[in-house]
């Protein structure tokens, strides 16, 4: 079965899966990859709180300098190539070697730039040690780029079952080196070192899964992967100045303090969503990838993933909302509360952004990056916007602007990302009433029950609470009705062992 499979993708000579086998690939993946995204986040999550305990707000902030420099050069690794291999139809064996050896030139290329601009960042921060951060960056580039289109064969396979043993296997070892290391040298090195850990046992275990090994170095075919993977990375391009910039402009005006403080603020608020979103963004574009030519069944499982995604996502999000002055002392401890308000405005934003994020699907998988790339640029320039006009109250102004300018985004957003699928706008809307609902009677609660008790006991009331609400939520509603049906009927097939399971 795996090896008919590799020559359909490769080939494109086998017909796509039936409806049924479809479905039960989707479901069960998103069962595997979520597994291994929670127990990511977690271990992320449990390693940060540990951390912060060991190393200063400064220490996190010099990793946190680094980061956009870094993140910037590497949105030129991928070039879109790997989410172009997810989504065509079918890719010849000799593209697939073009691929790699042009994700091996740019990845050296970056490798080369990083360690020449490494001396300019730290004179552009007046902090040396982020110069070195930058630097030894260059390490980790040169090693995840040698298994970039292993990756995507894998998620273009569906083989999700493997991935998410990757996934396992990657973050248990950027716990244990990140941790070791904080306990026993005290610095900011132990972030990075987890990181690389983490890089090197995610690349070995990508080629021992993935047989598929490129051939002599050549160029060829692959002229209209690279134009889809062009779309792509200026989209990528614009949405790292919006996400990176609020971060620099804290460490230009506030310094590294500030900085620490806004970026462990902004992380525990994308936990949640990247513990979510990513899982399903691997599991769904593969899947919409092959529904385009059925635009039913193309909105049901574009629409099915959102719902879950808000159900799962919205009440824990409101709930931090809620107690944010509390909650940020009570996790990270009493020197980072200044990080409260921060972290109030992030977690509202939280509340629109994931199906923001969603609407990423739609336009990769109908293959209409050029309209992506459109998007990009109208976005960055309001957020940026805003970033100017909310820097003058700091950290805390950032954050604010972070949240209206999504806000204002959102309409514009959802009618520019369904042309040409069968989504409607009128739809994003409609996934989000009962999730909004829940939020809003949740946020209210939440704050009446906090003055009832310590931290911890508020949050054993508040967070079932939240959930019992969203459910609640989706029971009163015809469309939430349905989808819980749906899941419910997916979850007794998949426990009784039934082989076809259609979610799609």
């Amino acid at each position: 079965m795996r090896r008919s499979f590799f020559r359909m993708v490769v080939r494109g000579d086998e017909a796509q899966p039936a409806e049924g086998q479809l479905g039960a690939r989707a479901t069960k993946s998103v069962f595997w990859i979520g597994g291994a995204q929670i127990f990511k986040a977690f271990s992320m999550l449990v390693s940060s709180l540990i951390i912060a305990r060991v190393l200063s707000p400064g220490d996190f902030g010099v990793v946190a300098m680094a980061a956009p420099v870094t993140a910037f050069i590497i949105l030129f690794q991928d070039l879109g190539l790997s989410q172009a291999v997810i989504q065509a139809n079918s890719v010849r064996m000799v593209v697939l070697n073009s691929l790699f050896w042009i994700n091996i030139l740019t990845s050296t290329a970056i490798m080369v730039i990083l360690i020449i601009a490494s001396p300019f960042v730290g004179l552009f921060y007046s902090d040396v040690r982020v110069g070195w951060i930058v630097a030894a960056s260059a390490l980790n580039v040169l090693i995840s780029g040698t298994a970039l289109q292993h990756s995507a064969l894998l998620a273009r396979e569906l083989r999700f079952r493997q991935l998410a043993f990757v996934d396992l296997s990657s973050a248990a070892a950027n716990f244990l080196v990140s941790v070791s290391v904080a306990l026993t040298l005290k610095t900011y090195w132990a972030i990075w070192g987890g990181t690389l850990a983490g890089v090197l046992v995610q690349a070995a275990l990508l080629w021992r899964f993935e047989k598929w090994r490129p051939a002599g170095v050549a160029f060829s075919g692959a002229r209209d992967f690279v134009k889809f993977g062009g779309g792509v990375t200026g989209f990528n391009l614009l949405n790292f100045l919006v996400r990176n910039l609020d971060n620099v402009l804290v460490a230009r005006f506030s310094g590294a303090t500030a900085v620490g403080l806004y970026d462990q603020s902004y992380k525990l608020m994308m936990a949640p969503m990247q513990t979510i979103n990513a899982p399903l963004a691997r599991v769904v574009m593969p899947v919409l990838s092959r529904l385009q030519g059925d635009q039913a069944r193309y909105r049901r499982a574009f629409l099915t993933a959102t719902r879950a995604m808000l159900l799962i996502l919205t009440p824990g999000l409101a709930v931090a909302v809620a107690l944010s002055d509390r909650l940020i002392p009570f996790l990270l401890g009493d020197r980072w509360a200044a990080a409260s308000p921060i972290f109030f405005w992030l977690s509202l934003t939280g509340l629109i952004q994931p199906l923001a994020n969603a609407t990423g699907w739609l336009f990769l998988s109908s293959g209409r990056t050029n309209a992506m790339f459109h998007w990009g640029v109208f976005s960055a320039v309001v957020t940026l916007a805003g970033f100017a006009v909310g820097i003058q109250w700091g950290a805390v102004g950032v954050a604010a602007a972070l949240f209206w300018t999504a806000l204002v985004r959102m309409p514009l957003l959802f009618a520019w990302c369904v042309k040409g699928t069968g989504v409607r706008a009128l739809d994003l809307y409609a996934v989000q009433v009962e999730p909004m609902a829940c939020a809003l009677v949740t946020i209210l609660l939440s704050r009446i029950v906090s003055s009832w008790g310590p931290m911890y006991i508020t949050l054993l009331i508040c967070v079932p609470l939240s959930y019992a609400l969203g459910l609640s939520a989706y029971c009163v509603s015809r469309g939430g009705r349905h989808f819980l049906k749906s899941m419910i009927s997916t979850g007794r097939q998949m426990v009784s062992g039934r082989k076809k399971i259609s979610v799609v």
